[in-house]
């Protein structure tokens, strides 16, 4: 009798935990089939396809544009124009969006908007983005002494030389060799004394949209 009871008892926990385990292996049954069966109606390159745009549509959103990277690449394949409103929206979000302010200046630079361009490169340079600090040297190459002072320019060439994070990861707007040398040698040597001075003293600096009495 005591061994019947317990050979009982283990069904009966058995049949418990059984009970218990087995819905949570299928707890959404419906969905799962519908992820691993096959629309018979796709083939298997336009599966992988629709996958890897579901999978997209869920990564790198934002409030104001939705696909964060596509004005970005809108620029990259010089499409200024359409690229335009979601950079200046991301750019004027400030700090944390210093690549869109860098990418908005240049756009504004290349449709003619020189002056506000130079600016939106200028204030993600002021927060330590090395593409931007490459990018503002270069207009000075391009315009020489009116567009900055010489001092100004060896400023942001120390900057950009010693910049942590370009040494450490590296640039994708990187300024060549030749380009260096040629700024450098376009600063008189007091002027540029003046700028490695001006650079021992700078701190970055993040921009934000001034607010009004209508922001939030």
């Amino acid at each position: 009798m005591r061994r019947w009871l317990i050979a009982t008892g283990i069904a009966v926990a058995g049949a418990l935990v059984i009970s218990v385990t087995l819905p949570s292996i299928s707890q959404h049954p419906f969905e799962a089939q519908a992820q691993t069966t096959p629309n018979p109606r796709e083939s298997g390159a336009e599966t992988i396809r629709r996958r890897q745009a579901e999978q997209e549509a869920k990564e790198g959103e934002t409030v104001a544009t939705g696909r964060y990277w596509t004005p970005f690449e809108l620029a990259r394949d010089g499409r200024c124009s359409e690229a335009m409103t979601d950079l200046k929206r991301l750019a004027e979000l400030g700090r944390g969006y210093e690549n869109a302010q860098h990418i908005y200046g240049l756009c504004l630079t290349e449709t003619g908007d020189r002056a506000q361009g130079h600016e939106w490169i200028h204030r993600a340079a002021q927060a330590g983005l090395a593409d931007a600090q490459a990018s503002y040297l270069r207009s000075y190459l391009q315009e020489g002494a009116k567009h900055m002072s010489h001092d100004t320019a060896a400023k942001w060439l120390y900057l950009y030389e010693t910049n942590p994070l370009r040494l450490a990861i590296g640039s994708e707007n990187e300024l060549e060799l030749g380009e260096i040398e040629t700024i450098r040698k376009s600063i008189p040597r007091a002027e540029y004394l003046k700028g490695l001075q001006a650079a021992r003293n700078w701190t970055p600096t993040f921009w934000a949209a001034t607010k009004t009495a209508d922001t939030p």
